[in-house]
């Protein structure tokens, strides 16, 4: 009996079935990708654009956390995430765009919501939360990559 995932291909192994070459365009037109990527990208355009509106404090809570060269590395990941957030919203170069926001959560992430190193229980449980969540947006963000990687033209 013929698997619905594998097909047989004259000898007595199994091969998977390839997606059509055509499966990442059609994602990518879809309206609900479209709205998706927007949402997602506003969502990061914003959070930069509010971090160079609170630029110093932004940059004293890094330092707090012992981020190395606070007052140059806080502007750059909001740049960073800026030029990520409206790449993907426009799904302009989407592979340097959706690398530079999976960049931004795997670098600050760690550092800023170290809920580990928490004693007090509500700020333990409040840093989990913000770990989780830039978790969560990390693997969006890849997720936004390997498509961009899959439409890309082949070298």
């Amino acid at each position: 009996m013929r698997s619905l995932i594998h097909r047989e291909t004259g000898t007595s192994e199994r091969t998977p079935l390839r997606q059509s070459d055509s499966t990442a365009d059609s994602i990518g037109e879809s309206g609900l990708f479209r709205l998706g990527r927007v949402l997602f990208g506003a969502v990061l355009a914003v959070m930069a654009t509010d971090n160079f509106r609170n630029l110093e404090g932004r940059i004293q809570y890094a330092e707090s956390k012992g981020a190395p060269v606070p007052s140059l590395s806080v502007p750059a990941a909001s740049g960073g995430l800026l030029f990520g957030g409206l790449g993907v919203a426009l799904w302009r170069v989407p592979v340097a765009s959706a690398a530079a926001v999976a960049a931004f959560f795997a670098g600050t992430t760690p550092m800023m919501h170290d809920f580990w190193e928490m004693d007090d229980p509500e700020m333990r449980q409040q840093e989990f939360f913000h770990f989780a969540k830039n978790t969560a947006l990390l693997g969006a963000a890849l997720a936004f990559l390997k498509l961009g990687l899959s439409e890309a033209p082949e070298e």
